[in-house]
């Protein structure tokens, strides 16, 4: 691979009040004192130095009082009725589809004559896989992926705690968009143009945009196209204890937010013609505000969907030690506030109550084997139709798939535990005909059937 020059796009305004904190505590930023900025690496979009946001020794912080106190009583819990009791005489089944250790991300080539699309892993590598039309011995998977990498960024990608390859998408323009975390602990969109036959990547590619990160922590994650053209992708808030540097609800960044983008330039050789702007219709959030923002106060969003049948954005947003929480948003619902670090999920966690907190879809409680939320497809596909309209979505503790009915600004009433399970869940991708795939990143990726 070769390419790879960042391009500048607008520079948030600088600053947020970056904590004075304890040294050597694992849990907080490791890059003290200066805000996160979306910007170019020859310093264009850099962002000033803040003011610590507490002279207090670590323990003493609000923020990490909050998150080492015990979970109250009366938490909403995650109650799941078992599949052969709320739909008597369906199943699903877990087939085994890609087998790709440490996978975390997935995507669909409709545009490929052949089928299949692209897989990528924690470390930064990305194969071509292929529908495994012929049996192979000693294997029942139901793809093959391509015997070397089609693109290899894992001497340039960052793997710990919640760092690595976690987003990928197809453009309108069939160019593959990544989303990982660089050697230096920056995030990085970046953009790859496949082969005419669709079955490789070209040499050439494109870093085209970076934010700066405070911590290996809450990196996620997701991007996604609508069908606009409009890119949204998702940050977490850069990590800490209880969001320790306010970045949830500081708009003049873009940690703990989903930011949309219009994408123009991008269509000669020079991996220089790209420019990432302010989607148009993008909330005016008011002076000094990073105009990216089309949603904030998020945690972690390490996953995203569009269900288009709705126009709905679904986000899952992993939360503290108490709470997880999935929003739906309808796409004229910009400037939405998901509330943290005022709120996890729907229950208060530190500072002032919020007069625009936009509460959860579907939030449960941490335990019982519960403790990441990872989302997550509404199900569109033909092969299991009685899930129609259904939020499928996982955890990454308990490794169970669920289906949730949600319903705008309600919990769901009804929750069907599915039956099927695997080791360590990281996302779900969705073919061109609608039909659900679980990534694992123990096993690799396994299509959902019946």
């Amino acid at each position: 691979m070769r390419g790879g020059r960042l391009f500048s796009i607008a520079t948030c305004a600088a600053a947020i009040a970056a904590g004075a904190l304890a040294v050597g505590c694992s849990d907080i930023g490791i890059d003290e004192g200066a805000s996160p900025a979306i910007g170019s690496p020859d310093g264009a979009g850099s962002a000033a130095t803040s003011e610590p946001a507490t002279t207090l020794p670590l323990t003493q912080t609000p923020e990490y009082i909050a998150s080492n106190t015990p979970c109250p009583q009366g938490l909403t819990e995650l109650s799941a009725t078992p599949l052969r009791e709320a739909a008597p005489g369906r199943s699903v089944t877990l087939v085994p589809y890609i087998d790709l250790a440490e996978a975390t991300v997935m995507v669909f080539d409709s545009a490929g004559a052949a089928g299949g699309g692209f897989v990528g892993d924690r470390r930064g590598r990305i194969w071509r896989f292929a529908p495994n039309f012929a049996a192979q011995a000693g294997r029942d998977f139901g793809a093959v992926i391509s015997a070397e990498p089609v693109a290899d960024f894992s001497s340039n990608t960052a793997a710990e705690h919640d760092q690595g390859l976690v987003g990928m998408t197809l453009g309108p323009d069939g160019r593959l968009w990544i989303n990982r975390t660089d050697r230096h602990g920056s995030s990085v969109l970046t953009v790859l143009t496949p082969s005419a036959d669709r079955t490789t990547l070209e040499n050439l590619y494109a870093d085209v945009l970076e934010v700066k990160q405070t911590n290996a922590q809450h990196n996620g994650g997701d991007l996604l196209f609508d069908p606009d053209g409009l890119l949204y992708v998702s940050f977490g808030d850069g990590g800490g204890l209880g969001d320790p540097r306010h970045h949830g609800q500081n708009l003049a960044t873009p940690l703990g937010a989903v930011l949309r983008f219009a994408v123009e330039g991008g269509n000669s050789a020079d991996p220089g013609d790209w420019r990432l702007i302010p989607a148009p219709g993008n909330p005016d959030l008011g002076p000094g505000s990073d105009p990216h923002i089309w949603a904030y106060g998020a945690r972690n969003p390490f996953r995203m969907s569009l269900d288009e049948a709705t126009s709905t954005l679904w986000i899952s947003d992993v939360g503290q030690q108490c709470m997880e929480e999935v929003t739906m948003l309808g796409l004229d619902e910009g400037g939405a506030n998901l509330g943290w670090n005022a709120y996890e999920g729907s229950r208060r966690f530190v500072g002032d109550e919020l007069a625009n907190h936009r509460p959860p879809d579907l939030e449960y409680r941490h335990g019982r084997g519960l403790c990441a939320v990872i989302g997550g497809h509404v199900y569109r596909g033909g092969q299991l139709d009685w899930l129609a309209g259904r939020y499928v979505f996982a955890d990454l503790c308990g490794g169970d798939i669920y289906a949730a009915e949600v319903a705008p600004d309600t919990q769901p009433d009804d929750v069907w535990h599915l039956g099927v399970s695997t080791p360590r869940p990281v996302g779900f991708a969705v073919d061109a005909a609608g039909e659900l795939y679980v990534i694992d990143m123990e096993i690799g990726v396994w299509r959902l059937t019946g």
